[in-house]
């Protein structure tokens, strides 16, 4: 491989620019923006994987047993025999993110990240909830689902600190009405 040199010149710099500050500026700003300064901020939940763990009253409980009505003294079946000596356990995180939910049409869009449709939403949290992210199994904003579409996206001025997550809409089946003659 041969390194070419390039016909770049940056001599015009000043050095005059403070970009600590600016960084400074912007993230003072994009904290504010979360907090309450923007229209769209809200909560967004991320459902994370449930732990299973040893459930030891459950576990050291014997067997259920059929209970016999020729035998006397036969123990009546335990109740709680289900997910025997298994302790589920739901994980949740709740952020507090920018949110936005489509539609939303742009027809001057370069960064591939503003036009939403109706079933879709996007949300910016701050880079930390990286790990939360991509563990979700689903996120929940004013009550509806979501699951992830596609990467997150970080963003920032000369750091990154923040993601945009794009999300989509999860059809989830409605109850079945009691009543049989209705749908």
């Amino acid at each position: 491989m041969v390194l070419i040199p390039n016909n770049q010149d940056l001599s015009a710099g000043s050095g005059v620019i403070n970009v600590p500050f600016l960084e400074a500026i912007y993230h003072s700003f994009m904290d504010d923006a979360m907090q309450g300064l923007g229209g769209n901020r809200g909560q967004v939940i991320m459902h994370l994987p449930p732990i299973k763990e040893q459930d030891v009253p459950t576990q050291s409980q014997q067997a259920a047993q059929q209970y016999n009505p020729f035998f006397s003294r036969v123990p009546v079946p335990t109740t709680n025999t289900r997910n025997t000596g298994v302790k589920v356990t739901p994980r949740d995180v709740q952020y507090t993110a920018q949110i936005v939910v489509g539609p939303i049409k742009n027809e001057n869009d370069l960064t591939g990240m503003g036009e939403l449709n109706q079933n879709e939403a996007r949300i910016t949290v701050v880079i930390e909830a990286l790990e939360h992210v991509n563990q979700a199994l689903s996120f929940s904003i004013e009550g509806r689902r979501y699951t992830k579409d596609g990467d997150p996206r970080p963003i920032g001025f000369s750091v990154r600190r923040y993601l945009i997550v794009k999300l989509r809409a999860i059809q989830e089946a409605e109850v079945p009405s009691p009543d049989n003659r209705m749908g």
